[in-house]
Protein backbone atom coordinates (compact mmCIF):
# COMPACT_ATOMS: atom_id res chain seq x y z
CA UNK A 1 0.00 0.00 0.00
CA UNK A 2 1.10 3.73 -0.91
CA UNK A 3 1.74 5.63 2.22
CA UNK A 4 -0.02 8.76 1.15
CA UNK A 5 -3.08 6.68 0.82
CA UNK A 6 -5.54 6.57 2.98
CA UNK A 7 -7.88 3.29 3.17
CA UNK A 8 -11.67 4.29 2.98
CA UNK A 9 -13.02 0.71 3.56
CA UNK A 10 -12.42 -2.65 3.45
CA UNK A 11 -13.47 -5.27 1.43
CA UNK A 12 -14.12 -9.20 2.60
CA UNK A 13 -14.17 -11.13 -0.69
CA UNK A 14 -15.59 -14.39 -0.94
CA UNK A 15 -15.17 -17.12 -4.00
CA UNK A 16 -17.26 -19.98 -4.45
CA UNK A 17 -19.23 -22.27 -6.99
CA UNK A 18 -22.94 -23.06 -6.66
CA UNK A 19 -26.24 -23.45 -7.90
CA UNK A 20 -28.11 -19.76 -9.26
CA UNK A 21 -31.65 -19.68 -8.07
CA UNK A 22 -34.11 -17.22 -7.37
CA UNK A 23 -33.03 -14.28 -9.51
CA UNK A 24 -35.70 -11.66 -8.73
CA UNK A 25 -36.38 -7.78 -8.98
CA UNK A 26 -36.70 -6.55 -5.70
CA UNK A 27 -38.32 -3.11 -4.94
CA UNK A 28 -38.40 -1.78 -1.57
CA UNK A 29 -41.27 -0.28 0.16
CA UNK A 30 -41.18 3.46 0.19
CA UNK A 31 -37.82 5.63 -1.63
CA UNK A 32 -35.96 2.97 -1.85
CA UNK A 33 -34.32 2.10 -5.67
CA UNK A 34 -35.25 -0.97 -7.10
CA UNK A 35 -32.49 -3.70 -7.58
CA UNK A 36 -31.17 -7.59 -8.22
CA UNK A 37 -31.03 -10.29 -6.40
CA UNK A 38 -30.35 -13.89 -6.95
CA UNK A 39 -29.56 -16.80 -4.50
CA UNK A 40 -26.89 -18.97 -4.75
CA UNK A 41 -26.91 -22.26 -3.19
CA UNK A 42 -23.06 -22.44 -2.67
CA UNK A 43 -21.09 -25.88 -2.34
CA UNK A 44 -18.55 -26.94 0.01
CA UNK A 45 -16.93 -29.71 1.62
CA UNK A 46 -15.81 -33.10 -0.15
CA UNK A 47 -17.35 -33.87 -3.40
CA UNK A 48 -18.54 -37.39 -2.35
CA UNK A 49 -21.07 -35.54 0.35
CA UNK A 50 -21.36 -31.50 -0.77
CA UNK A 51 -23.01 -29.61 1.79
CA UNK A 52 -24.73 -26.67 0.93
CA UNK A 53 -25.25 -22.90 2.55
CA UNK A 54 -27.50 -20.41 0.68
CA UNK A 55 -26.21 -16.75 -0.41
CA UNK A 56 -28.69 -14.48 -0.65
CA UNK A 57 -26.85 -11.70 -3.29
CA UNK A 58 -27.83 -8.26 -3.82
CA UNK A 59 -25.97 -8.04 -7.68
CA UNK A 60 -23.78 -5.08 -7.87
CA UNK A 61 -21.44 -5.71 -10.40
CA UNK A 62 -22.73 -3.91 -13.89
CA UNK A 63 -21.16 -7.55 -15.50
CA UNK A 64 -22.63 -9.51 -13.27
CA UNK A 65 -25.55 -7.69 -14.35
CA UNK A 66 -25.38 -8.68 -17.46
CA UNK A 67 -24.60 -12.07 -17.08
CA UNK A 68 -27.39 -12.65 -14.34
CA UNK A 69 -30.25 -11.33 -16.76
CA UNK A 70 -28.84 -13.95 -19.33
CA UNK A 71 -29.03 -16.65 -16.90
CA UNK A 72 -32.57 -16.06 -15.41
CA UNK A 73 -34.64 -17.61 -18.09
CA UNK A 74 -32.64 -21.03 -17.61
CA UNK A 75 -32.95 -20.31 -14.01
CA UNK A 76 -36.96 -19.56 -14.61
CA UNK A 77 -37.25 -22.80 -17.02
CA UNK A 78 -36.11 -24.58 -13.95
CA UNK A 79 -32.84 -25.89 -15.61
CA UNK A 80 -29.74 -26.59 -13.22
CA UNK A 81 -27.47 -23.76 -13.31
CA UNK A 82 -23.88 -23.86 -11.87
CA UNK A 83 -21.96 -20.33 -11.57
CA UNK A 84 -18.70 -19.54 -9.96
CA UNK A 85 -18.68 -16.31 -8.36
CA UNK A 86 -17.26 -13.62 -6.10
CA UNK A 87 -19.08 -11.70 -3.55
CA UNK A 88 -18.10 -8.93 -1.30
CA UNK A 89 -18.42 -8.60 2.24
CA UNK A 90 -21.02 -11.83 3.40
CA UNK A 91 -23.05 -11.66 6.21
CA UNK A 92 -25.01 -14.33 8.53
CA UNK A 93 -28.32 -14.39 8.08
CA UNK A 94 -31.17 -15.74 10.27
CA UNK A 95 -34.37 -16.28 9.19
CA UNK A 96 -37.72 -17.72 9.58
CA UNK A 97 -40.16 -19.79 7.07
CA UNK A 98 -43.24 -22.36 7.35
CA UNK A 99 -42.13 -26.10 6.85
CA UNK A 100 -43.87 -26.81 3.18
CA UNK A 101 -45.28 -29.97 5.07
CA UNK A 102 -45.99 -29.42 8.37
CA UNK A 103 -47.11 -25.17 8.37
CA UNK A 104 -44.58 -25.51 11.46
CA UNK A 105 -41.80 -22.49 11.66
CA UNK A 106 -38.69 -23.40 11.00
CA UNK A 107 -35.27 -21.23 11.65
CA UNK A 108 -33.17 -21.19 8.66
CA UNK A 109 -29.66 -19.66 8.13
CA UNK A 110 -27.52 -18.67 5.54
CA UNK A 111 -25.48 -15.59 3.99
CA UNK A 112 -26.39 -11.94 2.30
CA UNK A 113 -23.59 -10.91 0.56
CA UNK A 114 -23.17 -8.38 -2.85
CA UNK A 115 -22.67 -10.75 -5.74
CA UNK A 116 -19.53 -8.90 -7.46
CA UNK A 117 -18.98 -11.30 -10.91
CA UNK A 118 -19.69 -14.63 -12.31
CA UNK A 119 -16.45 -16.04 -13.04
CA UNK A 120 -17.99 -19.31 -15.43
CA UNK A 121 -21.84 -20.20 -16.07
CA UNK A 122 -22.96 -23.98 -17.05
CA UNK A 123 -26.60 -24.45 -17.89
CA UNK A 124 -27.46 -28.09 -17.40
CA UNK A 125 -24.00 -28.96 -17.25
CA UNK A 126 -23.00 -27.41 -20.64
CA UNK A 127 -20.87 -24.53 -20.20
CA UNK A 128 -22.34 -20.97 -21.93
CA UNK A 129 -20.96 -18.11 -22.89
CA UNK A 130 -21.43 -15.11 -19.97
CA UNK A 131 -19.85 -11.39 -20.04
CA UNK A 132 -16.39 -11.55 -17.77
CA UNK A 133 -14.68 -8.70 -16.56
CA UNK A 134 -12.39 -7.59 -18.34
CA UNK A 135 -8.50 -7.74 -16.18
CA UNK A 136 -5.60 -6.05 -17.18
CA UNK A 137 -1.67 -7.13 -16.78
CA UNK A 138 -1.32 -4.81 -13.91
CA UNK A 139 -3.86 -3.81 -10.82
CA UNK A 140 -2.99 0.06 -11.38
CA UNK A 141 -4.54 -0.42 -14.50
CA UNK A 142 -7.98 -0.50 -12.56
CA UNK A 143 -7.66 1.94 -10.28
CA UNK A 144 -9.99 2.01 -6.89
CA UNK A 145 -13.44 2.59 -6.24
CA UNK A 146 -13.46 5.75 -4.35
CA UNK A 147 -15.28 4.30 -2.45
CA UNK A 148 -13.85 1.20 -0.97
CA UNK A 149 -16.14 -1.31 -2.13
CA UNK A 150 -16.20 -3.06 -5.08
CA UNK A 151 -12.70 -2.82 -6.22
CA UNK A 152 -12.86 -6.73 -7.21
CA UNK A 153 -15.45 -5.76 -9.31
CA UNK A 154 -13.44 -3.88 -11.55
CA UNK A 155 -16.28 -2.61 -13.63
CA UNK A 156 -17.61 0.44 -11.59
CA UNK A 157 -20.93 -0.46 -11.29
CA UNK A 158 -21.12 -0.63 -7.07
CA UNK A 159 -21.87 2.33 -4.97
CA UNK A 160 -21.23 2.92 -1.61
CA UNK A 161 -24.96 2.57 -0.42
CA UNK A 162 -24.58 -1.42 -1.62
Amino acid sequence: MNPTTETKAFDFIAEGIGYLNRVREIKPAGKGTPYLACTINAMMGPADSVEYVGVDCKVVGKVAMQAIAMLRPNVEAKQKVIVAFRVGDPKPDFYEYKDRQTGEPRQGQGLKARLLQLTMAKVDGQRVDIPLVQRGDKPEEHGNDDAGVGTACEDGAVSAAA
